[in-house]
C-alpha cells in the first residue's frame, strides 16, 4: 500500500487541529476523568475541576455475558436471603456485641497472580463511589465491610451490581455486611437486573437511613475488624476507603519483605505515610510527584492543618529529604511512644494485631487510639516505609472549615469518652505499665 506524501507543515497543522478539537471536546465536557484533566490544563492552565469519585467507570463496557466479574452469594442478585447459620458476631466482642456481620456477600476470586496483601476497609452507602477508585489504585485484594442498617442494604447492593458488571478489578473484592441488632437490613425489594449502562451514581447525593435517623451511629471498628478478619491474605492493611495507595504498593511491599528477609519479624508493622493534596490536583502515584506538590505547597501531610500531631510520623524530615524512588524500603523504625503517643498510623500488618475497640463509634472520634495504646504496651515496632504512601482523596481539610461542623459530635464524644475509660481500665490491668505509653 502506498501512502500519500505528507509534508512536515501538513503534519504540524494536523497535530494542531487534532489537539484543538480534543481540547474543545474536553473543555466542553461537564465531567472530566483524571486522564483527561492533564490535557485540559495544557490548553487552560487555570481550569479547576473537582473530579467525582468513580466517574471513570462510565468509560468502561458492560461485561458481555450474563455473568458478572463478582462471585455473588446468598442468592444474589435475584434475591438476598440468609439465616442464623450465616450471621456472625462482631470479631472483638463476640456474643457480647450489639452488632452482627454477614461475611462474603460477594467473595473475591483468588488467583495466583494477585499480590498477597489485602486492603481492608469500611464503607457506608453514600461513600460507595470510592470503591471503584480503590479497585483502580490498589493492586492486591480488597476486603470491605459495608454498614447496612435498614434500607441502606439495597442502596449498597444497587451500586455493587453496577460495579460488578462494569469493572473487571471487582474480581479482587470481598464484600461483607455489618449492622446493629436494632436496625437489621430490610430485605424487601432486593432485586436488580443487569445494568444497562456503566454511568455510576454520585453516592454523596444518596440519602441513607443514617441521614434520616440520627440515633444510628457508624460502628467503624466493627467494620474494620470484620474486613480484616475476612482477609484472604495474612498481610493486611486496615485503612479508610478515601486513602489511595501509591503505584503498585502491594507488589512492591512483598518485594521489600523478600529482599530484606522480613518474613518472621513478629510485632513489626509497616507504616504508610499519609498526605493530602489540593482539591484540583490529581492523586500522585509516585514519591517524585508527591514531593513536587509538597514543594509547591499543594500538598501537606494528612490533617496537618486540623490536627498537627495525628499524622506527623517519626522521621518525616528524613522521608522528605531522601531521593524519591519507586522502590519500597524500610526507612526508620520507631515506637508509638511520647512524643508520638497521639499518632494514628495506618500500617501493613497481619491478622494477629490487636482488634479495634468495637464500642467506639466514628462519630465520637479517637476510635483507633486504644488499639494504638495496646500496641505500644506490647512493644510493637513501627517501620516507616520509603517509596510508599497513601493520599487522601483530593481536598485539604482546614480548621476554619471544621469549627461549625463539630458541634453535633458532642454527645457522641461524651459516649466514646465513657467507653474509652472502661476499656482503658481493662487494658491497663492486662499489661505492665510503661510511662512512655500515654493513654491520652
Amino acid at each position: 500500500m502506498i501512502y500519500p506524501k505528507v509534508t512536515p507543515m501538513k503534519c504540524l497543522l494536523t497535530v494542531i487541529l487534532t489537539s484543538l478539537t480534543l481540547a474543545v471536546f474536553i473543555l466542553s465536557s461537564n465531567e472530566l476523568s483524571p486522564s483527561l484533566l492533564i490535557v485540559s490544563r495544557i490548553f487552560n492552565p487555570e481550569i479547576r475541576v473537582n473530579y467525582t469519585p468513580g466517574d471513570f467507570v462510565k468509560y468502561m463496557y458492560l461485561e458481555p455475558a450474563n455473568e458478572s466479574y463478582c462471585n455473588f452469594n446468598y442468592k444474589l442478585l435475584n434475591d438476598f436471603t440468609f439465616d442464623g447459620e450465616y450471621i456472625d458476631y462482631g470479631p472483638e466482642l463476640g456474643k457480647n456485641s450489639p452488632y452482627r456481620v454477614i461475611y462474603n456477600v460477594i467473595s473475591a476470586k483468588a488467583t495466583t497472580d494477585i499480590p498477597k496483601v489485602t486492603y481492608a476497609t469500611h464503607v457506608s452507602a453514600d461513600f460507595m463511589y470510592y470503591l471503584p477508585e480503590l479497585v483502580r489504585y490498589w493492586d492486591g485484594f480488597i476486603s470491605v465491610t459495608a454498614f447496612v442498617p435498614d434500607t441502606d442494604v439495597a442502596l449498597v447492593l444497587k451500586q455493587i451490581n453496577q460495579y460488578c458488571h462494569c469493572l473487571p478489578g471487582m474480581s479482587r473484592v470481598s464484600l461483607h455486611f455489618a449492622y446493629s441488632v436494632t436496625t437489621v437490613p430490610l430485605l424487601r425489594n432486593i432485586y436488580f437486573n443487569k445494568p444497562v449502562t456503566c454511568e455510576v451514581a454520585d453516592s454523596s447525593k444518596i440519602e441513607t437511613y443514617r441521614h434520616t435517623n440520627d440515633s444510628v451511629i457508624y460502628p467503624i471498628n466493627v467494620c474494620r475488624n470484620a474486613a480484616r478478619t475476612a482477609s484472604l491474605t495474612e498481610n493486611v492493611m486496615v485503612s479508610d476507603i478515601q486513602l489511595m495507595p501509591s503505584e503498585g504498593l502491594a507488589r512492591k511491599f512483598l518485594d521489600m519483605i523478600d529482599q530484606y528477609k522480613l518474613y518472621d519479624c513478629s510485632r513489626n508493622v509497616y507504616v504508610l505515610p499519609i498526605f493530602e493534596v489540593e482539591a484540583n490536583e490529581e492523586i500522585p502515584r509516585r514519591k517524585s510527584q508527591l514531593v513536587e506538590l509538597l514543594r509547591e505547597n499543594k500538598a501537606v501531610y494528612f490533617h496537618k492543618l486540623i490536627c498537627t500531631h495525628c499524622q506527623k510520623f517519626p522521621g518525616i524530615e528524613t522521608w522528605l529529604r531522601t531521593t524519591p524512588s519507586d522502590i519500597v524500603e524500610p526507612l526508620v523504625s520507631a515506637r508509638r511512644e511520647v512524643p508520638y503517643h497521639r499518632w494514628e498510623p495506618i500500617y501493613i500488618g497481619t491478622k494477629a494485631e490487636p482488634f479495634y475497640n468495637e464500642m467506639l463509634s466514628w462519630e465520637g472520634l479517637q476510635d483507633k487510639m486504644l488499639q494504638m495504646l495496646e500496641m505500644c504496651l506490647m512493644e510493637y515496632k513501627f517501620v516507616i516505609l520509603d517509596g510508599a504512601f497513601l493520599v487522601h482523596w483530593p481536598g485539604i481539610k482546614k480548621k476554619q472549615n471544621q469549627q461549625n461542623e463539630e458541634q453535633w459530635r458532642e454527645p457522641f464524644k461524651k459516649q466514646n469518652s465513657n467507653e474509652y475509660a472502661k476499656i482503658l481500665m481493662n487494658l491497663l490491668s492486662r499489661y505492665d505499665a510503661k510511662s512512655e505509653c500515654k493513654p491520652y
